[in-house]
């Protein structure tokens, strides 16, 4: 547990991983079966995927794995239930997640690539595909003949995936939906004692810190803590709903009409950081902010000393256990070494999560992550490349997706008061099987892409975690970085000095320094590299059109 992210990274592969690692542990892991897959659904009909009695098409897949748990693809009863329902048969070669990389390239640089291939757009996909490695599918992704993919991957992120104006690869992010992923926490009870609702508006939030600070002088109102110095975002996003409700937030590059800058550039990041001056001078933020460690900043929090903070949106759930454990061991209930029994499919007790402090005129925006870090791509050397599309989109219908994520209805997971709850008792998590030694492989025939994510994830999760993520992937501010999915030497190159010379700046600014500094650092963010950057990328942004 974290309690949040040191920067914006590519936001599909590492949240796939953290879900991926957080619904196997609830299942007891993704490599375990039982019963017979005919007792699947019928295979649905969806967009140009009947199988017309045709012969299954074999689809040469290298498929990674976690290599320290028994796995035998041939004994995995959802793999031959997927086989079924999309009339494939898939001819796996089996690889270490560590490996899979090294994997991938050696078979590329061969010439044995796979049917179906996942690879990271960052570099590799792109690297490959203007070699002529995959199917340009610019014409056969539409409404009408692929019209799950079109359900599930918006025409602008189609857009983001395109290379030189032609669409080489189909984007997914894995988990439950590509978004933003932060909660703006505060002590729910500490607002109730003090006869406050949950602020909806910076106002109010501001009243809200004065209150705090008047009634309880030794809890700090606004809580943050250092990231390492250069990385993407300031403080680790502890300030970013003051940002959001000017407009703002550190590190994004913007775009209108081609022409590209940056919010840290942005007039209106001044006046959030007079702001953020004023909280600081009146003592509604840490002093302590600009060296804290996280794990300081946590013990604060357990001992009821912060009242307010951004949060990563899986936290919130066992920072409550230890608030209410802390209260309970010096009330007694708890002796030392005692523990709370799960409470995370109990309401929060100390906590309430909101998802913005909207500003001037309805103001706020919330720094969304990359949607998709990864595609899937056609390798040209398939047979059919137009078939094996269509089983790419009829593995998006909600019926194969909830076989493919979550198994057999009634084996692996069942509809309570209509709510899907997974089932997990009928694996064996030493052997990773069923009484009949059949592997049950939910996740790991995931293969189709999708942005919308795992289908019914949040019901499938606990209480307070399905809220949490709930208010934070339904934010209906987030913003995307333009620079996403876009080349330029010169960001890679200088962005990290960038973002050091705005970490130091901002900090001094927001602990007293002259305003004046933020103009200087204007002036010195574009003569040293920034204003190369923002050409840079707008070169790439019409080579990306095709223009």
């Amino acid at each position: 547990m974290h309690f949040g992210k040191g920067k914006k990274r590519s936001f599909a592969a590492a949240l796939s991983v953290v879900l991926i690692g957080s619904v196997a542990l609830a299942a007891c892991s993704g490599d375990g079966g039982t019963t017979d897959p005919g007792k699947a659904s019928p295979a649905p009909q969806g967009g140009a995927s009947g199988t017309n009695g045709e012969e299954p098409y074999t689809i040469k897949w290298l498929r990674q794995i976690d290599v320290s748990k028994p796995y035998d693809p041939s004994k995995d009863v959802l793999k031959t239930a997927v086989e079924k329902a999309l009339n494939v048969k898939f001819n796996v070669e089996l690889v270490d997640n560590q490996q899979y990389k090294t994997k991938l390239n050696l078979k590329m640089a061969s010439d044995d690539i796979p049917d179906l291939v996942r690879i990271d757009f960052a570099d590799d996909f792109q690297k490959y595909a203007v070699q002529g490695a995959f199917v340009d599918l610019t014409a056969l992704v539409n409404e009408k003949d692929t019209p799950n993919i079109a359900r599930e991957v918006p025409k602008s992120v189609l857009e983001q995936a395109k290379l030189n104006g032609k669409l080489y690869g189909i984007p997914y992010a894995g988990g439950p939906g590509s978004g933003y992923r932060w909660n703006i926490v505060m002590r729910g009870d500490y607002l109730q004692s003090l006869g406050l609702q949950t602020p909806k508006t910076l106002d109010d939030y501001y009243a809200a810190l004065k209150k705090v600070k008047e009634a309880k002088p030794d809890v700090i109102p606004l809580g943050g803590y250092t990231s390492q110095i250069g990385e993407v975002k300031y403080a680790n996003n502890s300030f970013d709903h003051i940002f959001g409700a000017f407009g703002v937030t550190p590190g994004y590059f913007t775009q209108k009409d081609g022409k590209f800058s940056n919010f840290d550039i942005d007039p209106r990041m001044k006046d959030a950081l007079a702001y953020l001056q004023k909280l600081y001078a009146e003592g509604l933020i840490d002093k302590e902010f600009a060296t804290l460690k996280e794990e300081q900043l946590r013990d604060k929090l357990y001992a009821g000393k912060l009242f307010s903070w951004m949060g990563w949106w899986s936290t919130a759930s066992d920072y409550d256990t230890q608030i209410e454990t802390f209260e309970s061991k010096k009330s007694g209930k708890l002796g030392k070494d005692d523990k709370l029994p799960d409470q995370s499919a109990q309401p929060y007790k100390y906590l309430t999560l909101t998802d913005a402090l909207t500003g001037k005129d309805g103001v706020y925006v919330a720094p969304q992550g990359a949607p998709f870090g990864q595609v899937f791509a056609i390798s040209a050397k398939t047979k059919d490349p137009k078939r094996l599309l269509a089983i790419v989109d009829k593995g998006l219908t909600p019926e194969n997706q909830m076989l493919s994520v979550w198994g057999i209805e009634n084996v692996d997971y069942k509809f309570d008061n209509g709510k899907m709850k997974q089932i997990v008792d009928h694996i064996d998590p030493k052997t990773q099987t069923d009484k009949d030694g059949n592997f049950r492989g939910i996740q790991s025939y995931t293969w189709a892409p999708g942005l919308n994510g795992w289908p019914r994830y949040l019901e499938s999760t606990p209480l307070r975690r399905e809220q949490a993520l709930s208010i934070a992937i339904n934010n209906k501010y987030q913003i995307q970085d333009a620079s996403n999915y876009l080349t330029s030497p010169t960001k890679i190159a200088k962005l990290k000095e960038l973002n050091t010379l705005r970490d130091s700046t901002f900090t001094q600014i927001i602990m007293g320094a002259d305003l004046k500094k933020f103009d200087e650092f204007v002036a010195k963010w574009k003569s040293q590299g920034g204003d190369q950057i923002v050409k840079e990328l707008e070169e790439s942004f019409k080579q990306k059109q095709g223009k």
